[in-house]
């Protein structure tokens, strides 16, 4: 689901949509969910000064549901199976980044999506020593549209 709950920075949701449908079928993530929701800086300043103690916005953070969040509450086990958890975005700071990089808004937000969803699924590239990083470049150049091209599913098992 994306939820766009900024109004500062146009963004195609279409195609953010089209994005996670083609990044599920990339990780084989089947009947797995999350959410990608945008802000303003503001709204990330809060939350990066919250959860990070960061009082700067930063362009992407990512919240990764456990499924002990929901212990105790059946319905909400059955509510959450399969929930990978949330991905939140700065659309000011992705434009800003991609302005400063050279590309189209549309490639950043991929870009900051996919690394949110690596993060839901365990990887860390502050501890990891570069797996991350290698991985989220290598399904970066296989997520890229490419007229009537397909795309490979790569098996990336979550992290513990």
């Amino acid at each position: 689901m994306v939820l766009n709950h900024q109004n500062s920075v146009e963004v195609d949701i279409e195609a953010v949509g089209a994005y996670l449908v083609r990044i599920k079928k990339a990780l084989g993530l089947g009947g797995k969910k999350w959410n990608v929701c945008l802000v303003d800086d503001q709204a990330m300043r809060r939350l990066n000064t919250a959860y990070r103690g960061k009082r700067r916005p930063t362009d992407v953070l990512a919240f990764a549901w456990e499924d002990n969040d929901a212990a105790g509450d059946p319905l909400a086990a059955r509510e959450f199976a399969g929930f990978l958890g949330d991905v939140v975005i700065s659309a000011d700071t992705a434009r800003r980044n991609a302005r400063r990089e050279g590309l189209r808004l549309e490639c950043e937000m991929e870009r900051l999506i996919l690394h949110g969803i690596l993060h839901l699924l365990g990887y860390d590239h502050e501890t990891d020593h570069g797996e991350m990083a290698s991985l989220e470049r290598t399904l970066g150049e296989r997520l890229v549209r490419k007229p009537g091209g397909r795309s490979r599913t790569v098996k990336v098992l979550r992290r513990a």
